[in-house]
């Protein structure tokens, strides 16, 4: 039986020294890699598959109350045109709902195992009264970093109310979707899609969510003009030809970031956009807007759990499989070589005296 036992021991103990010593870098970059297939994993209903082609799954969803914004629309006339419609709403529950799909098949041959391409479409409604915005993206990044590689491929709507489905190529750069796997409370650049560049985002504070560390980071765009557009003069409530009008952008950014695995728990937005003409300003949105509770403990249940993991694989499996695996190799080899301890066999002189004892005793007893 020792020898079984110290056979067993030795070959456990040799599996923990080879996973120690397979656990970083082997096994922690396997794991430190960005899935090609990424799928929307947050069910509106609580009930639908988010494997399944057919659900009601969405990757994140955010809110914003009281909020100003310029709903465009156009409405049918009775002679088959259409009229344009600019609703300027000053107290509005705005949704915004954002759905993240991997599509390993655009991503160019041989570059698998070091680049994702994800497609993200945003819709916007003002509840109650009716939808504000739809959005698509496709952004090429490293699968490691998490860094926009500036690719080709990407491209990003551009649409009106004449070609609302209109696409343009756009150069991304910076953190788009998450942070580098094993976040650093440094500065980053992250992309921000008014300006069409990355910006400085950097680490302020830790916090905790629903249990998961999170690494807080802020990035503050101050209020600045754009770009420049013409726009019809009704949007600024006037008649007339058609106006030049400052496209102004401003944002209070903050994201928290799960360190180990880099994928963002929270977010929120203080934006500040408007058009501002000869006729006035006029607020495309303005006011505050983040994730929804539903969103943020869906993701730091999940997130949590994986990156505490991921951690673990990092940073303390590689110590401890060496060092319990090196402690039950010994006591394999232990039983496997060193012989059991035997006792010595009574002498002669010993046996007669223990039975001289027993006489002793009995021939007490009797006489009693």
């Amino acid at each position: 039986m020792r020898r079984i036992f110290g056979g067993i021991a030795v070959a456990l103990g040799t599996a923990l020294i080879v996973l120690g010593f397979l656990a970083n870098p082997y096994l922690y970059d396997q794991l430190s890699t960005i899935p090609l297939d990424q799928k929307p994993s947050i069910s509106e209903s609580g009930e639908q598959d988010c494997e399944a082609e057919e659900n009601d799954c969405y990757t994140s969803r955010s809110e914003g109350t009281g909020m100003q914004v310029l709903r465009l629309w156009s409405q049918d006339q009775a002679d088959g045109t259409k009229a344009s419609r600019y609703d300027k709403l000053t107290d509005a529950h705005v949704r915004s709902t954002r759905t993240v799909i991997g599509i390993p098949g655009q991503v160019p041959d041989g570059e698998l195992n070091t680049t994702a391409v994800w497609q993200t479409g945003v819709k916007s409604e003002a509840v109650g009264v009716g939808p504000l915005t739809y959005s698509m993206e496709v952004v090429t990044f490293d699968r490691k970093t998490g860094e926009a590689t500036g690719s080709s491929l990407d491209v990003r709507s551009a649409g009106d109310l004449d070609d609302p489905d209109k696409l343009e190529p756009v150069l991304h750069e910076g953190l788009f979707f998450k942070f580098p796997f094993d976040v650093q409370k440094q500065t980053y650049q992250f992309w921000d899609g008014d300006l069409g560049e990355p910006v400085d985002i950097e680490f302020v504070r830790e916090e905790n969510l629903y249990g998961t560390n999170t690494y807080v980071f802020a990035q503050k765009i101050p209020v600045g003009e754009v770009t420049t557009r013409t726009l019809p003069a009704g949007v600024f409530d006037a008649t007339g030809d058609d106006v030049e009008a400052k496209v102004m952008y401003g944002n209070d950014r903050t994201l928290w970031v799960e360190p180990n695995t880099g994928v963002i728990i929270k977010g929120q937005e203080v934006l500040d956009k408007s058009l501002v003409s000869q006729f006035g300003t006029v607020y495309t949105t303005k006011g505050t807007i983040g994730y929804t509770e539903a969103t943020v403990s869906a993701n730091a249940e999940t997130w949590g759990s994986k990156g505490r993991l991921l951690g673990f694989v990092r940073d303390t499996l590689k110590p401890t499989a060496l060092i319990v695996g090196g402690l039950i190799v010994l006591g394999g080899l232990t039983l496997l070589l060193v012989p059991p301890r035997r006792r010595k066999p009574p002498t002669a002189a010993q046996g007669l005296d223990g039975l001289g004892g027993l006489g002793t005793r009995r021939e007490r007893s009797t006489t009693v």
